[in-house]
C-alpha cells in the first residue's frame, strides 16, 4: 500500500497553531497549498473509510459463548 503524503496537513496545523498563539483573526493559504491540503485529506479519509469497512466486515462473523465452566 502507498505511503501517506500527511505533509500538506502538517504544515496546515503548524499555520493553524502559530495563528491561534499569536491571536490572529485570519488565516491565509495560497491555493496550492489548499490543493495539496485537499488532496492529502482526500486520500486519508479514503483509506480510513476502506479500513473501516474491513474492520466492520471482519465482525460479522465473530461468535462468543459465554460457559460458566465447571468449579
Amino acid at each position: 500500500m502507498k505511503q501517506l503524503n500527511t505533509i500538506p496537513i502538517e504544515n496546515f496545523l503548524n499555520k493553524a497553531r502559530i495563528a491561534i498563539k499569536s491571536s490572529q483573526k485570519n488565516l491565509t493559504i495560497p491555493i496550492d497549498e489548499v490543493t495539496e491540503l485537499s488532496n492529502s485529506l482526500s486520500v486519508v479519509m479514503t483509506r480510513l473509510a476502506g479500513e473501516l469497512d474491513q474492520i466492520k466486515e471482519g465482525n460479522q462473523n465473530i461468535v462468543i459463548k459465554v460457559d460458566g465452566g465447571k468449579f
